[in-house]
């Protein structure tokens, strides 16, 4: 019953723009784009999440930042020096790269931003030996990624169209499309319920810090694919009563930033 009901409320909210479109169609990209300009509340939300992006470059090496799976998002406004990369060229972008195969020197990266991609990588362990030989000491992998919280782990089931298996024996899954390839939890798995596997993988890794965040904002803006559901000015005021909700974040956050440091 409550599945049939979150179907017909998905389907009651998708945006025009995106129905009907192969959800692995490099078409999306351009429309995600054109949807996080026309979304005030969505913009500043990818601003939020922006700031926290250089919050956790405080402190790191000099040298190239890139951002992996850039897609249809705008941090080149917020922090221009940024090499922007994704899977297929767009007129936006810096380059086209995997992230299992960075085209840059050993030791030469000063760090790597990744926004809800790390879920999305059939290999994780490519990109993390990747990671661990292009950063520089110092350098950091900063991962923002769904949460695996109690309550998101029952929403993300409901309301998501993407993969989401907490119990996955091992890292990674069948390659697939760009967004239909996915398991959602990926990153709790890799460096929370597996820490000790990571770190014996990846001794030159390490995890600096992890930080839960972002409970209802996301929903409230509709996102990439569906209607939003408050007016667009009132992003101040919900932000306001998310950081009121600090301490329960551990329960409620949809969001998880991880920041890797290379040794």
């Amino acid at each position: 019953m409550i599945g049939a009901a979150a179907a017909w409320l998905k389907r009651r909210l998708e945006l025009p723009e995106v129905r009907g479109l192969d959800h692995d169609s490099p078409e999306l990209v351009r429309v995600h784009r054109d949807l996080i300009v026309r979304k005030p509340f969505l913009r500043a939300l990818y601003r939020e999440h922006y700031r926290e992006f250089l919050h956790n470059l405080r402190g790191a090496p000099e040298g190239p930042i890139v951002e992996l799976g850039s897609g249809g998002g705008f941090l080149k406004e917020q922090l221009p020096e940024v090499v922007t990369t994704d899977l297929h060229p767009e007129p936006h972008l810096d380059r086209v790269m995997s992230a299992a195969r960075l085209e840059f020197p050993d030791e030469s990266v000063a760090a790597i931003l990744m926004l809800n991609v790390f879920h999305h990588l059939p290999d994780p362990r490519a990109f993390l030996r990747e990671a661990e030989r292009v950063l520089r000491r110092g350098g950091r992998a900063i991962l923002i990624e769904p949460a695996h919280t109690w309550l998101w782990k029952r929403l993300y089931r409901l309301f998501s169209a993407e993969p989401y298996d907490a119990e996955a024996a091992d890292w990674g899954f069948p390659p697939a499309g760009r967004f239909t390839g996915a398991n959602v939890p990926q990153a709790w798995i890799v460096f929370d319920r597996d820490r000790k596997r990571f770190e014996r993988e990846f001794p030159r890794l390490r995890l600096a810090s992890r930080r839960d965040h972002t409970a209802f904002l996301y929903v409230l803006s509709g996102g990439i694919w569906f209607r939003g559901l408050v007016p667009s000015g009132s992003f101040r005021f919900f932000l306001a009563i998310e950081r009121a909700l600090g301490p329960a974040m551990r329960w409620l956050a949809c969001q998880t930033t991880f920041v890797l440091e290379k040794r």
